[in-house]
Formats: structure tokens, C-alpha cells, sequence
């Protein structure tokens, strides 16, 4: 079984998949030369044969986090291990390229190393790959996203109530404050 490889961004594609398929579905670069012959390889794609290519993907990421407005250093693309399932921030500045729900391009010279288990991505590019499950699952702010939340107290909530009465009831329904944008939900 054959594998095609787009030489523009590096994805590679069972042939089988791609044979029908003029351009690459990931940079949109055309896959295949326009001939009279029909013809598998053009100068943009190598063709190479599945037992002699090695699957060395070990990372994986699952989102790219842009919400925090007030403390830039918290963004980055949250990365996993495929081996050990361990979970990382990857600052912005180390990477060329970023595709949500797609792939990320890492900059020349950037090498990740797994904080779990201690091997090292080789490629470039990370593919994205929705992680199955989390330990803890954190709510975030619906208007601007962030992650960075308080939550409303129940003793704030009685001193409201107590001072205001009733018109305490639209702050008191309120779980979560946004430390970014002070929204309350």
C-alpha cells in the first residue's frame, strides 16, 4: 500500500484516498500534474511505499488557547502525548503556522520534548487530534472564552440578597465571574 506525501506542507495521504483528489486537502497545493498519461507522481508529491515509512507523530494538539487578554504568557496550544497521555502549553512565538482544528508548524530548531516520557517529536507539524477525555473539566467565559474564572461566593450572595432584596435575584442566579472581562454567568 502506497502513501502519497504533499511536498508543500508535508502531509502524507494513503493513495488510496487521495488517487481521485487533484489538490492537497490540507495546503489546497494541486496533488497531481494535468497529462495526457495518467501519471501518480508530480515534482509537488513523492509517492513512497507503506512499510518502508515510519509513523513518528508522538504529539498531538487539542487546542490553541488566545483568550487571555490581560496576561498574554497563559497562551499557547495545549499538546499531548500520544504514549503517555501527558498534557502541555506550547508558547506562541515557537511556531510558524497555526491552523485551528487542523495542524500547527512548528519554527525551524524548535524540538518538543514529552515531560512524561521523555522522547522527542521530530516533526515539524502537529496534528490536531481532540483529546478523549480530561481528568477536570474547567468552564470558560462565553463572551470572551477565558479560562480564567471566580467563582461568586455563597456569603456574597446572602449579603446581596440581605441589602438588596430582590434585585439581588439577577447577580445571585450568577455561578462564575470572568477575571478577564468581569462578565457573570
Amino acid at each position: 500500500m502506497a502513501k502519497v506525501l504533499c511536498e508543500s506542507c508535508g502531509t502524507s495521504f494513503l493513495y488510496d484516498v487521495v488517487k481521485n483528489v487533484k489538490a492537497c486537502p490540507v495546503c489546497g497545493k494541486p496533488l497531481w500534474e494535468a497529462s495526457s498519461e495518467d501519471t501518480e507522481n508530480e515534482d509537488n508529491v513523492e509517492v513512497m511505499e507503506y512499510q518502508n515509512v515510519v509513523e513518528d507523530d508522538l504529539m498531538y494538539f487539542d487546542e490553541i488557547e488566545t483568550s487571555y487578554i490581560e496576561n498574554p504568557d497563559y497562551n499557547g496550544v495545549l499538546v499531548y502525548c500520544k504514549e503517555c497521555g501527558k498534557i502541555d502549553s506550547i508558547d506562541l512565538d515557537k511556531f510558524v503556522k497555526l491552523v485551528d482544528e487542523n495542524y500547527v508548524i512548528l519554527k525551524e530548531g524548535v524540538i518538543i520534548t514529552c515531560r512524561g516520557c521523555g522522547k522527542e517529536h521530530k516533526p515539524r507539524k502537529i496534528l490536531y487530534k481532540k483529546k478523549e477525555h480530561y481528568t477536570l473539566s474547567r468552564p470558560h467565559c462565553p463572551i470572551c472564552n477565558s479560562k480564567m474564572l471566580k467563582k461568586i461566593k455563597i456569603s456574597s450572595k446572602i449579603l446581596a440578597a440581605a441589602t438588596l432584596g430582590t434585585f439581588a435575584l439577577p447577580y445571585n442566579s450568577k455561578t462564575y465571574e470572568c477575571q478577564n472581562c468581569n462578565y457573570r454567568f
